[in-house]
């Protein structure tokens, strides 16, 4: 009789997350344990807190939800040479329209086979692998909360014996709009049915992942750190935390902590090089007497950054960038980057600064392009009472009052229409401002105007 193939897999499974963590009602690793394992070598240099900040090609492990936050494309090739020569290989990629793959293949290699009558070996050799390939989508809701999905399709081998399932996965990440810098996150990983064997049926990790995130920017050096908890079906409760300084936006340094980990301390570490359309990471993960693990991971970027809050091209990280790139997504029809654009130009202005009227504005008029004529009112609306509150008037004022006069007529509110209309000709709005509100008026009264 040869080696159960649940067995195996449990056995491979083991010897890749290290040690991974016994199962309280069953005392053995999990079957499927694989598709719990870490990757990319930043994340598993923060201690496999990475929930809230899988907004990259790695989202797919960890957080569907980050497929959203992708501004660049991007891929990343990992290969995990493990203890006791079990080896890893990964490839995860993201687009920047929100779309996501991945594929991860683990080995144990030829093992000699056994049978009950030579538990020793028979003298041949077996090969022993896991293998998926999974898809997902990422989408943001508002500039602050976006959620993802994800499927895949798995194989545990053990020689000429194999068995497949499938999985789906879901998540969300919400950005703290009154704490830059801060981001919570939680997923579902690995939903679906029991895989059968030849004797019994295993249930899959289904894991509950729930983190958060803090990025604050320095002069010289960005800081994050992070914390998840995890909970598997068959698992108790595990803990991640992690630290990464970036200096000069090009070196990174990490250090992380898991008890996911029950070889060695659970201490991780982690270097790595951020380049523009390049980078690279690596981790170490001591295992006490199994010995040292080691990961190496490589990015590729390809495409234009379009992330509001990342903008490096000239003038993009100024306010007028920021309206000017609102502008041209609102003319393209992506409503969601330019709202993006425009909540994070706002929120790095002063309470007084008056270009606050004029982002307001903006936002009255991309909600009236969405036909969200309520939110148009009350944007315009917010964007007229800082004017006034400070005692002028410009032609951000007069576009706001006409953009009022549009929702009313939208409503079918003509004589309330007609005196926002003329109350934005009297403060001299902006030439296309000025055509819409004459030829409104011209309707609604049905006379040429002088």
């Amino acid at each position: 009789m040869r080696l159960p193939l649940a067995t195996a897999a449990s056995l491979l499974a083991a010897l890749l997350a290290a040690a991974t963590a016994r199962a309280q009602s069953s005392g053995g690793a999990e079957a499927f344990d694989f598709l719990r394992l870490d990757a990319n070598a930043r994340a598993v240099g923060m201690g496999g807190a990475y929930t809230a900040l899988a907004t990259d090609s790695n989202a797919l492990l960890y957080n569907p939800a980050g497929l959203a936050r992708v501004r660049v494309s991007e891929a990343t090739f990992m290969h995990n040479q493990h203890a006791q020569g079990v080896s890893q290989q990964y490839i995860g990629a993201a687009l920047k329209n929100g779309f996501g793959l991945q594929f991860n293949y683990a080995t144990l290699g030829d093992v000699p086979r056994t049978t009950i009558s030579n538990p020793g070996g028979t003298g041949s050799r077996l090969n022993v692998s896991d293998t998926s390939l999974g898809a997902g989508y990422g989408r943001e809701l508002t500039p602050d909360l976006s959620v993802g999905g994800g499927a895949k399709y798995f194989t545990e081998s053990l020689g000429e014996l194999s068995v497949s399932g499938y999985a789906l996965d879901i998540g969300g990440l919400y950005r703290m709009p009154d704490v830059k810098g801060l981001t919570f996150g939680a997923s579902l990983l690995n939903l679906g049915p029991a895989v059968r064997f030849a004797t019994a049926a295993e249930k899959l990790p289904t894991t509950l992942r729930v983190g958060t995130a803090y990025e604050k920017k320095l002069p010289h050096n960005d800081v994050t750190v992070a914390f998840d908890l995890t909970k598997s079906v068959l698992d108790k409760v595990r803990l991640g935390f992690g630290a990464e300084t970036l200096i000069d936006e090009r070196f990174a340094v990490r250090a992380g902590f898991t008890t996911r980990q029950e070889a060695g301390l659970g201490l991780v570490f982690g270097l790595g090089w951020v380049g523009q359309k390049v980078g690279a990471d690596y981790a170490l993960v001591p295992m006490g007497d199994l010995g040292n693990a080691h990961r190496i991971s490589f990015t590729l970027r390809w495409g234009r950054s379009d992330d509001p809050a990342t903008a490096k091209s000239p003038g993009e990280g100024t306010p007028e960038g920021r309206l000017a790139q609102a502008q041209a997504a609102m003319d393209r029809g992506d409503y969601v980057a330019a709202r993006s654009f425009l909540i994070v130009g706002l929120r790095g202005l002063a309470k007084g600064d008056r270009r606050r009227v004029r982002f307001q504005e903006r936002l009255g008029s991309l909600h009236l392009l969405q036909k969200d004529f309520r939110g148009a009112i009350q944007a315009y609306a917010e964007g007229v009472n800082l004017a006034f509150a400070d005692g002028y008037s410009d032609q951000s004022v007069a576009d706001s009052y006409i953009g009022i006069g549009m929702c009313f007529t939208a409503g079918r509110n003509y004589p309330d229409a007609e005196r926002a209309f003329r109350k934005g000709l009297a403060l001299g709005p902006s030439p296309a401002a000025l055509e819409v509100a004459q030829a409104q008026l011209k309707r609604l009264t049905k006379e040429p105007l002088p």
